[in-house]
C-alpha cells in the first residue's frame, strides 16, 4: 500500500512557481504511517496557467511496484492492488506504453484511461486508489474502489485542488485551513451510518467509496458515482450444487489472486463461516506449493464467554494440518492509552476493537506474514436480517413466508410481533404505516437501516446543524423491488462501512502487513449480490450457500447450523469497558466540551453509562464508545475550534 499526494496550482501564482515537489513531498511525509519514507514526486506535463504536482509513498518492504506511470500527456499515481491483471491487460493491450509481462498496476491504470476515459475507471477490479493528470483535456482524475480499502481525501481550494491518502496528507499543503466542522464531528461522534462526505475539518472532504472525481479549471469539482451492486436479484429458490461450485471457484481464485508471492500469508480466523471460508479456499489454492503457507492468527476467550469459538478453530486447524498462532482476547486492551491516541489521529473516528485488530496483524508479521486476509464480506453478501419475510409476504409466497416464520418465530406473543415488524409492516404501501402511526399517535416507523442519534444527543443542535439533510444526501439511494436487495446494497455502500474497511487495511499496515478482504472481491460480490434470500436464510439456517460451498474444506460440524451464535464480543466488549474505562469515562462526563458546545446533553449521556455499567447493553455501550472517543478527539484539538459556535 502506498500514500498519494496531489497538488493543483493555477493561476498568476502557478506561472511564476517553480516546480512544488517540495510541498507534495512535506504531504507525503505526513503520511508516513501510511506510505512510508521510499517517495518518488512528478511534476505533471503542464498546460498554461495549471501547475501539478503529484506523488507517491511506499513502504521499503511491501512488493517493489511501479506506482506511478507516465506517457504524454498522462501521468498517473496509484496506491493500488490489481486482481484479475490478466483480463485488464488483454483489454488494453493496445494502449500499454510497456510490454504486457512488465506492466504494473499504474500502467494498467494509464491504459485503461488513454483507451476509454475517465468512463473505464469502472473495468478495475481490485483495491485502488490513484489520481490521474491528463494535460490534453487539462483534467484531474481521481477514484477510489467500492470496499473503500484506500481512501482519499480532497480540499477544494480557490487556486486549485489538494489531494491526499489521509487527511493530514491534505493538511499538509499550506492553503488549506483547518477550521474544525462540529456538524461532521456530530455524526461521528453519534454512531451514524451514513457519514456525509465533509470530514470534521471544513475544507477537507472524503472522495466516497466507489466513485470518481473530476477537476477542472471551468468546472471545478465533480463526482459521480461508477460502481454499485447488481440489482437483478434472483426472487425464488435456485438449487444449491451448482451455485455452491461456482462460489468456490471464485472464492478460490480470489484468494489465490491475493495471497503473498512468497512465504506466509496469514488468516485472521475465527470459528464462523467466513474466515474459514476464506482460509479453506487458501488451502486449494496453496496445495503443491511448497514455497508458501496459510499462518491463522486467532483469539481465546475465556471459557463461558459467548465470543468463545476456541474449540471450533482447533477442529478447523486439525482439518487442515495447520496450527493456529493464539492470543488470549483479555491479554488486549479495549482503549488503552485513549487520549494519546486520539491526540494522534487525523480524524475522531475509531473502531471499537482497534487494539485486537492490531494484535492479530502483529501476530501475523511475527509469524513472518506481510500478508494477511480476513473474513469481512461475509455478513453482507451471504447473510439475511429477518426482512427478507417482508419481500415473500409483498411478493404474495405466503405459504412460504408461513414455514419461515413457524421456524424462525419467537415464542408468544413476540412471535406475532415480529411476523408484522418484519413480515407485514415494511411490505406495506407507506401511506398505510403512516396512518396507522396516526391513528395509534406515534411516529411512522423506520427502517431497519436507519440509524438514529443516541438520546443524549441535543435535538436543537442537530436541527441548527442541518444533519439530517447532509447525512440524507450522503445515503445511497437503494433499490426499491426487494428489500433483501436493499439491505444488501446499504452493507456495501454505506459510507460507513467503507471508513471501517480502510480503517482496518491502515492498522494492519502500521503493524507491518498488507491486509486483503477475498471475499469482498469483485467476482465474489457480482456472483453473491444476485443470489436469493433461499441461499441466505432458511428457518434458523444461515449463510447457506458459503456453507454449502465449503463441504469437503472444513469439518461438518464446523459447516452444521448452531442453535446460537457464537463468536459474539459483547462481553469482551463490556468486560473491558466497565474494567479499564471506568476511570477515562468518568473524568471525561464531569465536564463534556461536547456538553458545552451545545452538542449532547451530559446528564443524559451519564445516566446512559449508569445504565451500561448495571445491564447488559452493548449496543447502548458502543454508542457511548463513538460518543467518547470523539470527546477525546476534540479536546485534543479544540484550538481549531470555529470562533462562532
Amino acid at each position: 500500500m502506498s500514500a498519494l499526494a496531489a497538488r493543483v496550482v493555477t493561476g498568476a501564482a502557478a506561472a511564476t512557481m517553480e516546480a512544488d515537489g517540495g510541498t507534495v513531498g512535506r504531504m507525503l511525509h505526513a503520511m508516513a504511517a501510511s506510505g512510508g519514507s521510499a517517495q518518488q514526486v512528478v511534476q505533471a506535463p503542464t498546460v498554461p496557467g495549471c501547475q501539478v504536482t503529484l506523488g507517491v509513498a511506499q513502504h521499503p518492504w511491501d512488493r517493489p511496484v511501479r506506482a506511478v506511470a507516465i506517457r504524454e500527456p498522462v501521468v498517473v499515481a496509484t496506491d493500488a492492488s490489481l486482481f484479475h491483471r490478466a483480463d485488464l491487460l488483454r483489454r488494453v493491450r493496445e494502449s500499454l506504453a510497456v510490454d504486457p509481462a512488465e506492466a504494473s498496476d499504474a500502467d494498467g491504470v494509464l491504459a485503461l484511461h488513454r483507451q476509454h476515459g475517465p468512463a473505464g475507471v469502472g473495468a478495475l477490479e481490485g483495491e485502488f486508489a490513484f489520481v490521474l493528470w491528463d494535460a490534453a483535456r487539462a483534467v484531474l482524475v481521481a477514484a477510489r474502489d467500492f470496499a473503500g480499502t484506500r481512501p482519499l481525501f480532497f480540499a477544494r481550494l480557490p487556486d486549485g485542488i489538494a489531494l491526499a491518502t489521509t487527511v493530514g496528507g491534505v493538511l499538509a499543503d499550506p492553503r488549506v485551513p483547518r477550521t474544525l466542522d462540529l456538524a461532521s464531528l456530530t455524526t461521528v461522534a453519534a454512531g451514524l451510518w451514513h457519514h456525509a462526505a465533509g470530514t470534521a475539518y471544513r475544507a477537507v472532504e472524503e472522495l466516497p467509496a466507489g466513485h470518481l472525481l473530476e477537476w477542472s479549471r471551468e468546472t471545478g469539482v465533480r463526482i459521480t458515482a461508477f460502481w454499485q451492486p447488481p440489482t437483478d436479484l434472483e426472487t425464488r429458490r435456485r438449487p444449491l450444487d451448482g451455485a455452491a461450485e461456482e462460489l468456490r471457484t471464485l472464492l478460490v481464485d480470489a484468494v489465490a489472486q491475493r495471497l503473498a508471492p512468497t512465504g506466509v500469508t496469514g488468516l485472521s480466523l475465527s470459528g464462523g463461516w467466513d474466515s474459514t471460508a476464506v482460509g479453506a479456499a487458501a488451502t486449494v489454492a496453496l496445495r503443491g506449493d511448497a514455497a508458501r503457507r496459510l499462518q491463522p492468527v486467532s483469539l481465546s476467550y475465556p471459557h463461558g464467554d459467548p465470543g468463545r469459538e476456541d474449540e471450533l478453530i482447533r477442529e478447523v486447524e486439525s482439518h487442515w494440518g495447520i496450527a493456529t498462532a493464539w492470543i488470549a482476547v483479555d491479554d488486549i486492551p479495549l482503549l488503552g492509552d485513549a487520549a494519546t491516541a486520539a491526540s494522534r489521529r487525523d480524524l475522531p473516528f475509531t473502531h471499537t476493537f482497534e487494539h485486537w485488530n492490531r494484535a492479530l496483524s502483529r501476530r501475523a508479521r511475527a509469524a513472518g506474514a506481510r500478508v494477511m486476509f480476513d473474513g469481512v464480506g461475509g455478513d453482507q453478501l451471504f447473510q439475511v436480517s429477518d426482512i427478507y419475510l417482508s419481500d415473500l409476504f409483498g411478493r404474495g409466497h405466503w405459504i412460504e413466508l408461513a414455514r419461515q416464520w413457524r421456524a424462525r418465530r419467537a415464542p408468544g406473543i413476540a412471535g406475532w410481533r415480529q411476523l408484522w415488524r418484519w413480515g407485514i409492516r415494511p411490505a406495506l404501501p407507506a401511506r398505510v404505516t403512516h396512518a396507522l402511526a396516526r391513528l395509534r399517535g406515534t411516529a411512522p416507523p423506520r427502517s431497519h437501516l436507519e440509524r438514529q442519534a443516541p438520546s443524549w444527543f441535543e435535538p436543537r443542535w442537530f436541527a441548527h446543524a442541518g444533519i439530517a439533510p447532509r447525512e440524507a444526501d450522503a445515503a445511497p439511494r437503494l433499490p426499491t423491488a426487494s428489500r433483501v436487495l436493499a439491505e444488501t446494497h446499504a452493507f456495501l455502500r454505506f459510507p460507513f462501512f467503507a471508513r471501517i474497511t480502510g480503517m482496518l487495511r491502515q492498522y494492519a499496515l502500521e503493524e507491518g502487513v498488507r491486509l486483503h478482504s477475498p471475499l469482498l472481491d469483485d467476482r465474489v460480490v457480482a456472483f453473491a449480490a444476485r443470489r436469493p434470500w433461499s441461499d441466505r436464510a432458511d428457518g434458523r439456517e444461515s449463510k447457506r450457500l458459503l456453507r454449502h460451498a465449503m463441504r469437503g474444506l472444513l469439518p461438518p460440524s464446523v459447516l452444521a447450523p448452531r442453535p446460537h451464535r457464537t463468536g459474539v464480543t459483547s462481553a469482551y466488549f463490556l468486560r473491558h469497558l466497565r474494567g479499564e474505562g471506568v476511570a477515562l469515562v468518568d473524568s471525561l462526563l464531569q465536564d463534556p466540551l461536547l456538553a458545552s458546545l451545545g452538542i449532547i446533553d451530559a446528564s443524559r449521556l451519564r445516566r446512559a453509562w449508569d445504565f451500561v455499567m448495571t445491564h447488559d447493553h452493548d449496543e447502548l455501550g458502543g454508542r457511548i464508545f463513538f460518543t467518547l472517543q470523539a470527546e477525546l478527539w476534540l479536546r485534543a484539538h479544540q484550538a481549531l475550534l470555529p470562533d462562532a459556535r
